[in-house]
C-alpha cells in the first residue's frame, strides 16, 4: 500500500513500529493442535484468567488455550494441559499481525478494563470474534476518548460487565443484546473459614431471634467508640447483642471485668460458652472461631479501621464470604485492596469518623440493609463464582457455534 506524505503524518506512531520482542517470542511458540482461544489478561488477577480457562475447556475438551498476561505470568497458575502462558505481545499492528498469523485463534477473550486497540482492530478485520469480560465501565475503559472507545467497543462480539451500573452506562453506546452483567469479578475464591455446625446450631439457638452484630479484633483504643455505638443502636433494637472479639484473645478476662464494672451484662466464650438471655455483650475471645462469629452476625465492624491501632486486624473478605455485611473506618491498612473491591461493588459501608459510627450501626442492623450489602459482598468474596460460570458458559457457546459452522 502506498502512502502520501499527509497520510504518513496522520498514521499512528504505533503503526510504524516494527514487531516487538514479546511478539516475536509468542509467534515462535507453536500452539498445540486444535482450535485456540487467546485470553488477553490485563487485570492482574491472573488466577481468575486461569479459572475461566479451566471452566471453558471443561465444556470444550478439544479447545486449546493461549493466555497472555501483563508482565511475567506467575509460576503457580493452574491452566489446562498444554496451554501456552507468556507475557502479552506489544499492542501495535506489526506485533499483533505476527502473533495472529502464527496462532490463528478461533476467538479472543480480553479480561479487564484496558482495551488493546491494535489487537481489537486487527482481529475484527480478520472476522475473529472478540469478547470482553471482567470490565467496569467508567474506570480504565473510560480513559479512552469517547469516539475511539466507542469504535473499539463496537467491534466486540460480547461484553461481560461486573455490575449493572456499568451496563446502564454502556447501553447508551452499544446494542443491549451484546452486553451481559456477570455479577462480580473473575477472581479465584478463597476457602471460607470453617466452624463446627453443632456449635453454630447451639449458639444460634441460644441467641434466638435477637439481632446481633460483631466487632472484630477491637483494640482498647476503640472500645469506648464501639460501646457508644452499641448503646445508641440498642435504642432501636433493645435486645441487640454485641459479639465483641478483642484484638488479643488473652485480653478476654480483663475486658469482661472492665465491661462488668461499667454495668454491662457480659458473658465470655472461654468461660460461659454461650450468651445468656440477659447478655448484652458476648466476649468472643477465641480467634480460631471467627468462622462461627461471622456466620452468627449479619453485620461485622472490622476493628482497627477507625484508629489504625489493631495488632491483629481481620480481612473483610473473611466476613463477606460468610454472609456478614462489612462496616469499616478510614484506616484500611494491609487489606486496602480488599476494601476497595468491596466498595466498588457497593458491598460495604465506610465511615469517616467516630461520630458516624452510631448512626451507621443503627441503620445497618435493619435486616434488609445488611442483607443488601451482604449479598453484594458475597458476589465479590466468592470470587465471582457465578460470574465465572456466566462468562465461561457464554464464551463456550460462542466458540461451539463458530466451530460447528466452520465444520459444516
Amino acid at each position: 500500500m502506498r502512502y502520501t506524505l499527509s497520510s504518513w503524518i496522520k498514521r499512528p506512531l504505533s503503526a510504524m513500529r516494527p514487531t516487538g520482542p514479546r511478539a516475536r517470542d509468542a509467534a515462535a511458540r507453536e500452539p498445540p493442535d486444535g482450535p485456540l482461544l487467546w485470553i488477553w489478561d490485563s487485570t492482574g488477577a491472573k488466577s481468575g484468567a486461569a479459572l475461566v480457562a479451566r471452566r471453558i475447556t471443561a465444556r470444550l475438551p478439544n479447545l486449546q488455550i493461549a493466555l497472555t498476561t501483563t508482565g511475567d505470568p506467575p509460576d503457580d497458575l493452574v491452566l489446562p494441559p498444554d496451554s501456552l502462558c507468556l507475557p502479552s505481545p506489544e499492542d501495535r499492528p506489526a506485533s499483533i499481525k505476527l502473533v495472529l498469523n502464527a496462532w490463528r485463534p478461533e476467538m479472543i477473550l480480553i479480561l479487564g478494563n484496558i482495551l488493546p486497540a491494535a489487537l481489537i482492530t486487527e482481529a475484527a478485520r480478520r472476522d475473529i470474534p472478540i469478547a470482553l469480560a471482567d470490565a467496569q465501565f467508567g474506570t480504565g475503559v473510560g480513559a479512552l476518548s469517547g469516539d475511539r472507545m466507542a469504535g473499539l467497543l463496537g467491534r466486540l462480539t460480547r461484553i461481560y460487565l461486573r455490575d449493572g451500573d456499568s451496563r446502564r452506562a454502556l447501553e447508551r453506546r452499544l446494542p443491549a443484546e451484546r452486553i451481559e452483567v456477570s455479577e462480580g469479578a473473575l477472581v479465584e475464591p478463597a476457602e471460607p473459614l470453617t466452624c463446627s455446625e453443632v456449635e453454630r446450631a447451639s449458639m444460634a439457638d441460644a441467641i434466638g431471634a435477637r439481632p446481633v452484630w460483631l466487632a472484630t479484633s477491637v483494640p482498647h483504643e476503640e472500645l469506648a467508640v464501639v460501646l457508644n455505638a452499641h448503646t445508641y443502636a440498642m435504642r432501636h433494637a433493645h435486645r441487640l447483642l454485641l459479639l465483641l472479639a478483642p484484638d488479643h484473645d488473652a485480653d478476654g478476662a480483663s475486658l469482661a471485668q472492665e465491661l462488668s464494672d461499667q454495668g454491662w451484662s457480659v458473658t465470655r466464650r472461654s468461660l460461659e460458652g454461650e450468651p445468656q438471655a440477659t447478655t448484652e455483650i458476648f466476649i468472643a475471645d477465641d480467634a480460631q472461631e471467627y468462622g462461627l462469629w461471622y456466620r452468627l452476625a449479619p453485620l461485622s465492624y472490622m476493628g482497627g479501621t477507625l484508629s489504625g491501632m489493631a495488632q491483629s486486624p481481620r480481612a473483610p473478605l473473611e466476613a463477606a464470604a460468610l454472609g456478614s455485611a462489612v462496616l469499616h473506618g478510614p484506616h484500611l491498612g494491609r487489606e486496602r485492596a480488599q476494601y476497595l473491591r468491596l466498595e466498588t461493588a457497593h458491598a460495604c459501608r465506610g465511615i469517616r469518623a467516630e461520630d458516624d459510627f452510631p448512626d451507621a450501626l443503627a441503620d445497618l442492623i435493619a435486616p434488609d440493609r445488611a442483607a443488601h450489602l451482604a449479598h453484594n459482598a458475597w458476589l465479590v468474596s466468592s470470587g465471582g463464582a457465578g460470574a465465572v460460570e456466566t462468562v465461561a458458559g457464554g464464551i463456550a457457546a460462542l466458540l461451539e457455534e463458530r466451530l460447528t459452522k466452520g465444520g459444516a
